[in-house]
């Protein structure tokens, strides 16, 4: 099967992301370029690509017929991608694939012992019989999700910020204020980590790292009704890190009383729920023993709510207590 794959390839995108290196083999130009400028800060370069220690193969082709699902691969999860694209996840009963098929025209291939995943896009003809194919764009995170997830590096809904080699990690809901605290301490001379999503996972030592995952961050133009890409290390001439050990866990809650931001401290078990809900579904990470375990050890570290009021009069200081 997999010559047969490689006779169809015509190029390939290499990246490392968590210590992970993935090989992105296509047979669609446009693909090339989607990676190159998505996962700009994670090509495959010296300073990108240091540490690694796992790789990964995925194949993008191009399918000219709807896909069905085999009879022996029951149904374990449905949910949505990127808010409102419905996508259901199957495990074969040997457990040596699993299929997800994402708005019935995306299917995904892992094979997790062979470290390899196929994803076949349905291909359709347009006007003027110009071929159409779903976007890269449409399920590369819930893909790198769930490849990293394989190799035991697990994504939160989360930003992050480090400094003198210590991580700090942002959870809370959409709009309490994850992205702005990441630009406001990058600014401050913190290094960038990542404003949406991060990686966890162990390392050798028995210590729990986070994982960057640098991007550009699409942002809503309401005049012209497209997503423009910004890139905030660029911008900003924000310093970045790859990886750092984890030093502490900070919940945001916006609060509207008074211009002034709080520090609380946090339990073990508020943070290990935090950590949880941050995280995918738990039915579709693979080893969630490791998974829980990790989220587990990770509680253990100093962990805090942020009541956090006014932009405009937060002082990067209020977090001395939590970076000694």
């Amino acid at each position: 099967m997999i010559m047969s794959i490689i006779d169809k390839i015509i190029t390939n995108v290499n990246v490392s992301i968590a210590g992970i290196r993935i090989s992105f083999w296509t047979n669609h130009p446009a693909d090339k370029k989607c990676l190159e400028d998505l996962l700009f800060y994670h090509l495959d370069r010296d300073e990108a690509s240091s540490g690694i220690d796992g790789c990964h193969d995925v194949f993008i082709l191009s399918a000219k017929e709807k896909f069905s699902i085999p009879l022996n691969m029951p149904l374990i999860w449905t949910g949505f991608v990127n808010q409102n694209v419905p996508v259901c996840w199957y495990n074969s009963i040997n457990k040596e694939e699993n299929i997800i098929v994402i708005a019935e025209d995306i299917l995904i291939r892992h094979f997790p012992e062979r470290k390899l995943t196929v994803c076949c896009l349905t291909e359709t003809k347009g006007r003027f019989s110009k071929s159409h194919r779903p976007s890269l764009t449409n399920y590369i995170f819930f893909l790198l999700q769930s490849i990293l997830s394989m190799h035991g590096k697990y994504c939160l809904h989360a930003s992050c910020v480090s400094k003198n080699e210590k991580a700090y990690l942002f959870l809370g809901k959409s709009g309490e204020g994850k992205s702005t605290m990441s630009a406001i301490l990058g600014k401050a001379g913190f290094e960038y980590m990542g404003d949406d999503l991060v990686f966890i996972s162990g390392n050798e030592l028995g210590e729990i790292v986070a994982n960057a995952f640098l991007t550009k961050i699409k942002l809503d133009n309401s005049k012209s009704k497209i997503k423009d890409s910004i890139d905030v290390i660029k911008d900003n001439h924000f310093k970045y890190a790859y990886q750092n050990k984890l030093g502490a866990i900070i919940n945001l809650q916006r609060t509207y009383v008074g211009k002034e931001s709080v520090l609380v401290p946090a339990t073990q078990m508020e943070s290990f729920a935090w950590l949880m809900n941050s995280g995918n579904n738990i039915k579709i990470q693979y080893h969630q023993q490791l998974w829980m375990s990790i989220c587990e050890q990770a509680s253990l570290l100093p962990s805090f709510t942020l009541m956090f009021a006014d932009k405009e009069y937060f002082e990067p200081d209020i977090l001395d207590a939590v970076l000694k």
